[in-house]
């Protein structure tokens, strides 16, 4: 019956880390650990030097991110699932209204348009799902963070981010699922997989890397600065880009 209804609901598959929350997930789980003492205070300096090369454009995200990924798992193991777990509620609570306003709008207009929400996220699912329940999402793919007795082991078990498009697909099988009508928005190259899937794919706030990749494709590329949304590409329906949005190009 639950496979039934779902194939009925139009499908919407949004990254999180950038898309819809303006930083982020997994940088900011990290601090929050060492400000309640969970991780050490030298992670903050060891995250400090290439966030800020970032910031001052002396580096890349990329590198950036990468170090937080390596930190954070050095530092998860031994760590107590429910640490984590509280960590993660605690940080939700004081940042998770840091959104975007324009993929926050879409989403919630697509929910009430009876869209089916999903995530596809490289962020640990114990934050993610905490972050994306205010959200009314449906579903949500994280990092699996293997446990071992009741503690972390510092190991992925399951990695969805790097595979998104066979996430989308495996999910379309299972639940005899029709991509008609579907709609997809992410923000960096790795978003393209479940991106080329949907009908109406959205570039928000892309990387280079992206934007060049959606302007080949002729993909609507849509930018969030202040107050102000622009559409470079005017492929979305006026009914979903809703009112208060600049057109340009």
């Amino acid at each position: 019956m639950q496979s039934e209804a779902l194939a009925k609901e139009p499908l919407a598959v949004f990254d999180v880390d950038g898309t819809l929350f303006r930083r982020g997930l997994l940088p900011e789980l990290t601090r929050r650990l060492v400000d309640e003492g969970v991780f050490p205070e030298r992670v903050r300096e060891e995250l400090s030097r290439d966030y800020y090369a970032w910031v001052d454009r002396q580096g890349s995200y990329e590198v950036y991110d990468e170090l937080v990924v390596r930190l954070f798992l050095r530092e998860l193991k031994g760590v107590p699932v429910a640490e984590l777990r509280r960590c993660a509620k605690v940080e939700v609570e004081a940042h998770g209204r840091r959104l975007h306003i324009y993929t926050r709008d879409l989403a919630l207009r697509l929910k009430q348009a009876g869209y089916y929400l999903i995530a596809i996220s490289g962020s640990p699912t114990e934050i993610l799902e905490t972050f994306l329940k205010p959200l009314s999402f449906d579903r949500a793919w994280g990092t699996v963070l293997a446990q071992e007795g009741g503690c972390y082991t510092g190991e992925i078990l399951e990695h969805p981010f790097s595979d998104k498009r066979g996430v989308l697909k495996e999910f379309v099988s299972e639940a005899s699922l029709s991509l008609d009508g579907s709609v997809g928005v992410g923000d960096t190259l790795s978003d393209v997989g479940f991106l080329e899937l949907v009908e109406t794919p959205t570039v928000f706030n892309p990387n280079r890397s992206l934007f060049e990749e959606a302007h080949r494709r002729g993909w609507p590329i849509v930018v969030e600065r202040k107050d102000v949304v622009y559409n470079l590409q005017t492929c979305l329906r006026d009914d979903l880009l809703g009112e208060g949005t600049t057109w340009v190009g």
